[in-house]
Formats: C-alpha cells, structure tokens, sequence
C-alpha cells in the first residue's frame, strides 16, 4: 500500500504550519520526516493520519482518493498513527487501552472477555518487544512503557501504514533499540512506517527515505544513503552547526561555587538508597541511569512530591524537607518534569499563563498583568520561543512547549534547577538554543542537576556524573568530558 500527498496546506490562525508539502509513503521502505520544532512535521503526520483535515492540497492511497476526516477512517484504511504526547488513560487496565476504541470485538455475549482482550495484548506487546506484561499495573508504568503501550494501540489494528510522531522521544537506549527493531521487522512485512524523529542516528539507522521541512515548507526529500548528517541539519536549520551542539564548559581548575544543595544517605521508599550528593553553584551535575533505576524518585524528593525515610538534605547550608512542590518552589527550587503535557504546563493556557504561573507578579495585591507581560517577552526572546504571550500553548510544537516550561522554571529566578530530560522530543537547533541558556544560567552561580536518558547529551553538559543503578549510586564521574557513552553504560546494566 503507498500513500501519496500531494500540495498540502494547513493555517491554524494567522500562521501556516504547512504551505505546499508533498511527501510520498512506498511500500516495505521506512520513511522519515525531520525538520525543526514548528517546521510542520507533526502536522503533516496528523492530515496523512485524518486528525487534521488539511485545508488545500489532494492525498491518493493506492491510487484512490483518500480524504479521511478524522482518525478512525483513516484506522479503517488501514493508516495508524501514534501521537507524539502521552494519551494512556490510566483508569483502565492495559489490554483496555490497547483495545479502547474496540471493546465489543471482546463481548459478544455483553460481557466483557477479559481473558482473552489480555492475551491478545500480550502478543502485540512482544511483537515489538517491549517486555512489559498486559496484567501489570498501568500505575507503575514509567513513560517509555506508557509509549511502548501506545504502538501496541496502534499495531493492534494491523495497519498497512504506521505513522510515529516522536515515538521514541521517551524511551531509554533500550526500548529504543527495541521500537528499531519492530519498525525493522514492519519493514520485512511490507508495512510502510514513517516517522518524526529529532535523533538523526535514529533516522539515519532505520530509514530508507527522508522528508525535511524548514518553516512549513518542503527543504528536499532524499534517500538517507545519499545525504550527509551535516547537511540533513544545514536545510532543517538554515545555518551551520559545524561548532557543535554543546557550549563551553567553565575552563578547568576554575573555583567552584558555594555548595548550593546536599543530599546525605537519602532514601525514598524502595526507589532510592544511600544516596548522598553535593552540587555547588554555578555546576551542572548529570544523572545518568536506566528507567526505574532512581533518578525520578531522587528529583521527587528534592521537589517536595515525595517524603524522604531516612538521610538529610540540605539547601544554602540550611536543613531542607520540602512538604510539597509548593513549598519547593518558594524555597527557590524549580523543577522541569519529563512528562511536560501532564506535569510541567497546561495546554489551554497561554504561553503568559504558564510563564508566569510559578510566581505571579503583583502590585499590591493584585495581579500586574504589565509585570506579567514584560516578564513572559523576557523569557520569550531569552528561550527563543516561537509563540505570542497570548499564543495557546496546545497550538504550539513539542519544542517550544519544552522551552515555555523550561521559562516557567527560570522566572522564580531558581539556585537550583532539577531538569529531567529537558530536550526530549526537541530538534537540534532548539537543543542548541536550551543548552545555551542552560550554561548562562550556570554561569551566573545556578546550580543545576541534569537527568538525561541521552548520553551525549550528559557528556556534553555536565561538569561530573552520577551513575543511577537499582536506587543506588553505582560510579561518579568526577569528570564528564572526554567520556564516552560504554564508559556510562557499563555501570548502568
């Protein structure tokens, strides 16, 4: 089956997400569409899927009209797509949300047949070996499990065309290299798969073809083989990155700052044990560890979401035992969740709502929309974010709903910033643009704390890493640079 778009143009308001793209989908090939936040790449994905009806343009599957108009007949065309957020309802179990939209194929009688919904999810979950059992607590589920329970959604329906929006963006090394495989295995089944994907060592591992969009707007389309990475970047980003992604880190022997924050043998629950850290001012501190190994329950504990058992904390020289985010915040905490879509903003406000949500400005009083306003351009034009004060977040790309929480964080002016894989789903001129900030700030005496599942990322940040093993620390790196990713990864498993 191919699915062949032709001039497609989609404007929401005053701004054109998409203006004449073409992108063609062959069978049995693996086809990537790459391009900066904002460059149209979900929205695309979204029309070719029929959750968004474009406004101009003509699309064919197998040589037929194919005009969809929303994604349950584009389901029954056999077209699946996996949206880049996080969209498990976690009232139900996990076979229910892998079948919830076909719960009556389970009762033909009216009774639910939950024996049998559960083995038949069980198979699609190891079909792209994602090692997760259908009878487990969805509660207990880390958000790359989450993710792994959405392709399964989106397999279930045996589709002739899987599209990935972000797929990958919230999966460790592993689980990664396990989305590759079934994408791979997909491939030897004449399924025809596109995808979104801001790692190009994904794109470059696993693709066959590839689209680039830059500002709406059609860059090229190229078989991966013929095309360098450096020039895959030049025509996402329009400038050269021959620098690379990374800013300086501070000169070594420079002094270091005052301790900013401590941690003394800590543990929360059955998470976290014996942990014990410093980070001084002006330090970035990476945490490296695979799901589960006690990273997010480290960051909890520090941002007031979970109780400590036993172990001190510290902050500025002062006993700190936060009793909830709140009380986190106001002691100049701030923390970047890496499920930004339920945690870290909310989407139906506007970027002015969530810039400045963590510490209103007042006059007296009263809220100082004028404080406000000059306060959201601020962070706006410092993060680089492509969006009004009044722009509604839910309208703006992955990439930039990263950066209006990243500005949250930053406008209470933080000592310490715990920021959880804070370039996830982000292109690489974005990534670039966060790093940036991300130095300044440290520069400026902010101590930081870096939990990241991208390793280059961390080895390109952090001044010294942690290794996160089973709740434990299982080595600390006093120097990050000049790492390499086996020097990580060996203490990891």
């Amino acid at each position: 089956m191919s699915l062949v778009a032709r001039n497609l143009t989609k404007t929401f308001g005053r701004s054109r997400a998409v203006d004449d793209v073409s992108v063609t989908l062959r069978p049995g090939l693996v086809h990537a569409i790459v391009g900066e936040n904002g460059a149209g790449k979900s929205t695309t994905l979204r029309m070719l899927a029929g959750a968004i009806v474009p406004d101009t343009g003509e699309m064919r599957l197998d040589g037929k009209p194919y005009a969809p108009r929303d994604t349950m007949a584009a389901s029954a065309s056999g077209v699946a797509l996996v949206h880049q957020e996080i969209t498990i309802n976690r009232a139900l179990s996990i076979a229910e949300n892998i079948f919830i939209d076909r719960l009556r194929r389970f009762a033909p009688m009216g009774f639910v047949d939950f024996r049998r919904m559960t083995e038949e999810a069980q198979a699609v979950l190891d079909r792209i070996g994602a090692g997760i059992s259908a009878t487990s607590d969805i509660e207990r589920l880390n958000l790359g499990e989450l993710k792994c329970v959405e392709i399964a959604r989106a397999l279930s329906t045996d589709p002739q065309i899987l599209l990935l929006d972000e797929s990958t963006a919230y999966l460790d090394h592993r689980e990664v290299d396990a989305v590759l495989g079934a994408i791979r295995g997909l491939k030897a089944q004449g399924v025809v798969v596109a995808f979104v994907s801001h790692h190009l060592d994904e794109v470059v591992a696993v693709s066959d073809e590839l689209t680039i969009l830059k500002d709406g707007q059609l860059a090229g389309t190229f078989l991966t083989k013929d095309i360098a990475p450096d020039e895959i970047h030049r025509l996402m980003v329009g400038r050269d990155l021959s620098q690379g992604l990374y800013p300086a880190r501070p000169k070594a022997g420079s002094d270091a700052g005052e301790v900013v924050f401590e941690a003394n043998d800590i543990a929360v629950d059955r998470e976290l044990e014996g942990v014990s850290l410093t980070v001084r001012a002006g330090e970035i501190l990476g945490i490296a560890g695979l799901k589960g190994a006690g990273a997010e329950a480290l960051f909890a504990a520090i941002a007031g979401d979970r109780p400590i058992q036993h172990g001190a904390m510290r902050l500025e020289g002062r006993p700190y035992r936060p009793v909830s985010p709140v009380n986190a915040w106001r002691e100049g905490i701030a923390h970047l969740p890496g499920d930004r879509g339920n945690e870290g903003l909310i989407g139906d406000f506007t970027v002015l709502d969530n810039l400045t949500m963590a510490r209103p400005p007042r006059r007296g009083p009263f809220f100082s929309r004028r404080q406000a306003l000059a306060a959201a351009n601020e962070l706006i034009s410092t993060i680089g974010i492509k969006g009004e004060p009044d722009t509604v977040c839910r309208t703006l790309s992955g990439g930039n709903l990263q950066k209006v929480v990243i500005g949250k964080c930053l406008s209470i002016s933080p000592r310490l910033l715990l920021l959880n894989n804070p370039t996830r789903g982000v292109d690489v001129g974005a990534r670039m643009e966060i790093y940036k900030v991300i130095r300044q700030k440290a520069s400026k005496g902010l101590g930081v704390i870096l939990s990241s599942e991208d390793m280059p990322e961390l080895i390109g940040m952090a001044e010294r890493l942690l290794v996160l093993k089973q709740g434990r620390i299982a080595h600390m790196f006093d120097l990050a640079a000049g790492l390499t990713e086996h020097d990580i990864v060996k203490h990891m498993a």
